[in-house]
């Protein structure tokens, strides 16, 4: 495989408290003659102890980055494009070190709008896409995974997770979308709401393959690599891909949705708004388009958004207080690129 390297500037407005994720992509000649890849690395210029957000400026220049993607696709520079963190970390969802200056509901929508066109834009390249696993994957990395069409999880990745609902808030990027049209509402719901409200549990890499989230569980020591190999195989038709199909009957949904609702009840003593919320999000989304789901996940961090900014006088933020999340350890998120 050979590779060439360019990096994309930003154009988006400086934010001096956020720490900007950039996006430099690599060409990688595939093996097999499956064609040229686009290797996006989500980099913040730290290491893992400083785990890749998204700020503002992060989502704006990932916009940008993908929108020159769609411009080679489009002329047949390359045939697939890839997404991958920097060394044990993916990424780990939005920067909310700017919560506490959301005085108005439309910031929150707005800076919700930004992370849906942004990875509206992956899902809409015109080439095959590709989430490469390796590292810590949380909130809003795990939805800009699940906007790629096709996912690989590195095997030493232990924390793998939607724990917005721990937080108050919901999914708000895809996620109460595009996981239970992949994997279910049941099986969904357990990701979105049971687990961040059981302390906010995690996923190993193994369950996450198990759910069918992940396509291919791959050892680390060569991930990255065994991910080019991998997707050149899916490129060429070599390789195979099983997901379990998602049974779309209106009751079995709005069963696992009412059991979803249950569990938030009896966790939260029906204090968790985020998560009620999302879980009638999980409700539509057996019906809704892309874009109504997309808006409303917009219209939802509107209002939690908002609530969970200290200024406000609203009610309890999320889970039964008492509890505040820890991220988690970082040997725990030891795996290779």
């Amino acid at each position: 495989m050979t590779t060439s390297t360019t990096a994309a500037p930003s154009s988006a407005p400086a934010i001096p408290a956020e720490v900007v994720t950039h996006t430099p992509v690599q060409d990688v000649t595939l093996p097999g003659g499956a064609g040229t890849l686009a290797l996006l690395t989500l980099e913040n210029g730290h290491d893992h102890t400083r785990p890749t957000t998204f700020g503002p400026q992060g989502i704006a220049e990932l916009a940008e980055t993908v929108g020159r993607l769609r411009e080679r696709a489009e002329a047949g520079e390359i045939q697939a494009v890839a997404v991958t963190g920097k060394p044990f970390v993916f990424a780990v969802g939005a920067d909310l070190s700017g919560i506490p200056s959301v005085v108005e509901r439309r910031q929150a929508t707005e800076f919700a709008r930004a992370g849906h066109a942004a990875f509206a834009a992956i899902m809409d390249l015109p080439v095959p896409t590709f989430a490469f696993v390796n590292g810590a994957a949380m909130g809003g990395g795990v939805e800009l995974a699940l906007a790629c069409d096709h996912r690989s999880i590195s095997a030493g990745v232990a924390a793998f997770a939607l724990p917005e609902t721990f937080l108050g808030l919901l999914p708000g990027w895809g996620g109460c979308y595009l996981l239970p049209n992949l994997i279910g509402p049941a099986n969904a719901l357990k990701v979105i709401v049971e687990n961040p409200l059981s302390q906010n549990r995690m996923l190993t890499a193994k369950e996450v393959a198990a759910l069918g989230i992940a396509d291919v569980l791959l050892d680390p020591a060569d991930f990255l690599e065994d991910s080019l190999r991998w997707a050149a195989g899916v490129l060429s038709g070599t390789t195979s891909r099983q997901r379990p199909e998602v049974d779309r009957d209106a009751g079995v949904w709005d069963s696992a949705c009412d059991a979803g609702r249950k569990v938030v009840l009896a966790k939260s003593g029906g204090r968790a708004t985020g998560a009620l919320r999302a879980v009638e999000l999980v409700r539509a989304a057996r019906t809704a388009t892309r874009e109504e789901a997309f808006t409303a996940e917009d219209e939802a961090l509107g209002d939690l958004g908002v609530r969970c900014a200290p200024s406000s006088s609203s009610a309890p933020r999320g889970p039964p207080p008492g509890r505040r999340p820890s991220p988690p350890r970082t040997r725990r998120w030891a795996t290779s690129r």
